[in-house]
């Protein structure tokens, strides 16, 4: 579960560089004023053993929904949902935007980019992209990014080196600007039965 949530992290952290105030990434910064759907491929290492598959994440304000690696994430801005509908396992934690946890709500990244990283270094790579690589101000679960980037403000991807030592690479396959969600949609739409093992942290 919190390799899930790291993977949003890093994703968000691709997407969000355009905060930063670089000509080549200001086209991005129109996508986040409404919901903003993305598709990546990633690869990892999990507890000593490779990981690698394919997430789908919608992303609105402080609020996400994510699909991947078996299982399915909601996060409406105050209640956590990590789902897993293969074993009918269900874990739902708090989620306060007040309290900045990032690893509770990734989506948090969207706001305080600016304040989490510095751009470390940026450079020309030929063939309309760049490498732009970012520095962790404060401790948030990323130490260290090194994104590609096409110059129109296009992420390629990224490798991202996280506080607990491990690497995520991931590659941005589609990322676009979708029609706005109502609050209900990040949150389950299904009833947790009686079959379901339902850790409640609240």
């Amino acid at each position: 579960m919190k390799f899930n949530r790291l993977l949003i992290m890093a994703v968000l952290s691709v997407l969000t560089t355009q905060s930063f105030a670089q000509t080549s990434l200001k086209a991005l910064c129109n996508m986040f004023t409404s919901a903003v759907s993305i598709e990546c491929d990633y690869e990892t290492e999990f507890r000593n053993t490779p990981v690698s598959g394919h997430s789908e994440l919608v992303v609105q304000g402080n609020m996400y929904v994510m699909v991947g690696n078996g299982l399915q994430v909601y996060c409406n801005g105050s209640t956590l949902w990590t789902v897993d509908e293969s074993s009918h396992e269900v874990v739902i934690e708090p989620c306060s935007v007040q309290s900045k946890d990032y690893m509770s709500n990734p989506a948090l990244l969207l706001a305080d980019i600016n304040s989490l990283f510095k751009v470390k270094s940026t450079k020309a790579l030929g063939a309309g992209k760049e490498q732009c690589v970012l520095e962790a101000i404060v401790k948030c679960g990323i130490t260290k990014a090194d994104l590609v980037l096409t110059t129109d403000g296009k992420v390629v991807g990224g490798k991202f080196f996280l506080e607990d030592g491990h690497t995520l690479s991931i590659k941005v396959s589609s990322m676009k600007k979708t029609e706005e969600k109502q609050k209900s949609f990040f949150s389950p739409q299904r009833k947790f039965g009686s079959d379901w093992i339902v850790t409640d942290l609240r």
